[in-house]
């Protein structure tokens, strides 16, 4: 943490744009923190967060819309993933977007698989990216809120934002580990 304020101090703005790319929450938490002491402006410090939000949501998105690797074909098969399951999984996906790509938005440790899935169910890209940015405005406003309230306190904030990423995967992982288990005792 202390080498990407670092980074933000050195940089500012520069830097700012690809950090979004890659880790956008805790990011936005601290440039909130160097907002508060009028080392970054929130004016142009939150359009830069949305905006390299997007960036790495697109990213996702169009890998899931052009591009399967063979590898995840096979164990997406291997797991019981049938093409009927993934139809339906495209028919949800394109009758509820708005809910599925903002929940994926918003949930920590396991939201690029959602995108990716938006991506893979064919959700037209420019749906994809209204709603993706809406919901990231408002995730970032959030985010940059709590920067500027409790910023002073952004490794705590960055251990619980760590937390709760290990807590969804985990829960999303036993979930999914449950069912397979499932799925094959049925075949038995």
């Amino acid at each position: 943490m202390d080498h990407i304020i670092q980074l933000l101090l050195q940089y500012k703005y520069f830097i700012l744009f690809p950090l979004a790319i890659i880790e956008g929450p805790i990011i936005a938490v601290l440039c909130g923190f160097l907002c508060i002491n009028n080392i970054l402006n929130p004016y142009i410090v939150f359009p830069i967060i949305v905006a390299g939000d997007m960036v790495g949501d697109s990213l996702v998105y169009m890998l899931g819309r052009f591009g399967i690797p063979p590898f995840l074909k096979r164990v997406a098969l291997k797991l019981g993933f049938k093409p009927e399951k993934v139809q339906k999984v495209r028919a949800y996906f394109n009758t509820n977007p708005i809910r599925t790509v903002s929940l994926s938005k918003i949930t920590l440790g396991i939201g690029f698989t959602g995108i990716y899935l938006a991506g893979h169910s064919k959700i037209p890209y420019n749906r994809f990216i209204i709603i993706s940015m809406c919901t990231s405005a408002l995730q970032y406003l959030v985010y940059l809120g709590i920067g500027l309230l409790f910023g002073h306190a952004y490794k705590q904030i960055n251990n619980y934002i760590d937390f709760l990423t290990a807590l969804v995967v985990i829960i999303v992982l036993s979930v999914g580990i449950f069912l397979y288990v499932k799925s094959k005792r049925k075949k038995i």
